[in-house]
């Protein structure tokens, strides 16, 4: 990778940062621990580092209630300064008005406080989605502070393939405004290879664009320390083969399809338990499909603290991930993929692309590109009869995760974007 060579030559650099992200701690969304991560290390690597955030207010967070939102509007963060502003959240349904709503807000707030928050910046990273590249457009404009776009949602085209954007007129309008947002910034972050034709296919050149995936630490997601058997045992999971999903309950997700796959097996494999763990969009059809199916073998857990989810990876014998069959999924990887991987279980997916391609590069998987429950189904049977099969896929994605995925190698990626942000021409 380009930039990883660079890295190093870079590395002394020292630049002072503005960084535009909705969600950061205490959510615990994807998006905000791969910012709260990203400016732990380049807090520690000397850099100045500055964050103008929103108080709480991603739809999932509202809707549990884990977090209040009564936080400090200014304060120190691991070395970071942290400027929070207002952003409209509910915890009623998630709507694309009252999700536009949350983000128009950021949009509008944010934007003000980064264009008066005190300090000169050498670099402004602006953290999707499209609504915080506006704001971060606007302020790298007014400021003259070069933009570096992290991009880890394709926006408008997920909101479009998940049907929250139906309108062809405001669909223009967003493609209209992600160009010149491109075309602005120096660079161009994506989190998966995917991203980069979609992105290069849409005018922008490829030499602005970074692929600066999600990260796993492959010492934590280490199935071999993590307690198994202590976890099996609080659970009441011992006797039982666990397939396991877990994440974000996402629209995207189709997790219908685990669920039958769940109905699949629930007569002929009895000891097969299927096990969800996170929160999302998608809990009340996934609790209304259990209770239609009486699906006896599906347990749901709320997302549980992060030190915790090693151990549950572990506990597992099978992790499972699917996708609906949309443009955008072909070219998406969910950040849990690299848990999977790294936890050395073997994996069953529906899939296609990227997701598709990185399994089969890895030799981890099983996979249904059909998203056929019926498939599925039999993949989980094959690794429950064959515990050496899955022994050897597991080992193998985790190799794969190890020679692609750790932090320090994207960190250090993440970290020469900005570098070569605040020194393009």
């Amino acid at each position: 990778m380009i930039l990883h060579r660079l890295a190093s030559c870079l590395a002394n650099k020292v630049v002072r940062i503005l960084f535009i992200h909705q969600h950061f701690y205490p959510e615990t969304v994807g998006t905000s621990t791969r910012a709260v991560e990203i400016v732990d290390y380049l807090v520690a690597r000397g850099h100045e580092v500055t964050v103008v955030t929103g108080i709480p207010s991603h739809p999932s967070t509202m809707k549990s209630g884990e977090v209040n939102r009564r936080q400090p509007r200014y304060g120190n963060f691991r070395g970071a300064c942290v400027h929070r502003v207002w952003a409209f959240g509910s915890a009623k349904e998630d709507t694309f008005l009252r999700r536009m709503a949350t983000y128009g807000s950021f949009m509008i707030s944010g934007m003000i406080k980064a264009l008066f928050v005190p300090g000169k910046f050498d670099t402004l990273v602006a953290i999707s989605p499209l609504p915080n590249g506006i704001a971060g457009l606007v302020v790298s404009k007014f400021r003259r502070i070069p933009l570096m776009f992290d991009v880890c949602d394709i926006w408008p085209d997920c909101a479009v393939a998940v049907g929250m954007l139906r309108n062809k007129f405001l669909v223009r309008i967003a493609h209209w405004i992600e160009k010149r947002i491109y075309r602005h910034s120096k660079r161009v972050g994506v989190v998966t290879r995917g991203f980069t034709g979609n992105i290069t296919g849409k005018g922008i050149e490829r030499s602005k664009v970074c692929l600066l995936p999600d990260w796993v630490d492959a010492q934590v997601y280490d199935s071999s320390k993590a307690p198994r058997d202590e976890m099996r045992r609080d659970l009441n999971l011992d006797g039982r083969f666990v397939v396991s999903f877990m994440g974000n309950f996402g629209l995207l997700m189709g997790l219908e399809t685990i669920l039958e796959t769940a109905r699949a097996v629930k007569d002929s494999e009895p000891d097969v338990l299927f096990l969800f763990v996170g929160k999302g969009v998608a809990l009340p059809m996934m609790e209304e499909r259990i209770r239609e199916w009486n699906l006896s073998n599906v347990r749901i857990m709320p997302y549980q603290p992060r030190d915790k989810v090693p151990a549950l990876l572990a506990a597992s014998d099978v992790l499972i991930v699917n996708y609906l069959k949309t443009e955008i999924t072909r070219i998406t990887v969910p950040s849990k993929i690299y848990e999977y991987m790294s936890s050395a279980r073997p994996i069953v997916a529906g899939c296609e692309g990227v997701i598709h391609e990185i399994l089969s590069e890895a030799e981890c998987a099983l996979m249904s590109p059909s998203r056929d429950p019926q498939e599925m189904s039999q993949h989980i049977i094959r690794l429950k009869r064959d515990p050496a099969l899955g022994q050897r896929m597991g080992a193998s994605g985790r190799r794969y995760a190890i020679r692609h995925f750790i932090f320090d190698r994207v960190a250090a990626d993440y970290e020469a974007a900005i570098i070569e942000t605040a020194t393009a021409e």
